[in-house]
């Protein structure tokens, strides 16, 4: 069989022409996202928005602080996975919008035996900052904390 060409080739990036993965996707074009586990307290930056941070192997409560919100658009989501408390704050104090609370400071888990899969996602346009916590289970509380 003869084989046939583009007459307009593919763009080519790093010698590679886009094709189809075992999984039917491109992979240069497939979003994987960055994952990342910290087991101490952690100021978050701007630029490492679309991250997915965990608190797999803390030993400690773990407290992640967020960028200003000027420094927005950004989003995160934050896991706990660690029988230790986890809570995202906000960098400025009454900033945060979350369940039933229009000018919270943080988000979390610390509520013994609720901790371990409770997830926390922040989306900030530059102007507003939310914070929405995610149960693993009907079974879970999270911790709001307004000043």
């Amino acid at each position: 069989m003869a084989k046939t060409f583009q007459t307009n080739e593919m763009p080519i990036y790093e010698g590679l022409a886009p094709g189809l993965n075992a999984y039917g996707q491109i992979p240069d074009m497939a979003w994987t996202p960055k994952i990342v586990a910290k087991t101490a307290a952690y100021t978050v930056l701007a630029s490492e928005s679309g991250t997915i941070f965990t608190t797999v192997g803390a030993a400690a409560p773990v407290t992640f602080t967020l960028p200003a919100i000027t420094d927005g658009p950004y989003h995160y989501v934050f896991i706990c996975g660690a029988d230790y408390g986890m809570t995202v704050a906000a960098e400025t104090a009454d900033t945060m919008l979350t369940m039933n609370d229009l000018a919270a400071d943080s988000v979390g888990f610390v509520t013994a035996a609720e901790m371990i899969g409770g997830s926390v996602e922040v989306w900030c346009d530059g102007t507003t900052l939310i914070g929405l916590a995610r149960m693993a289970t009907e079974a879970q509380t999270p911790t709001i904390t307004t000043t």
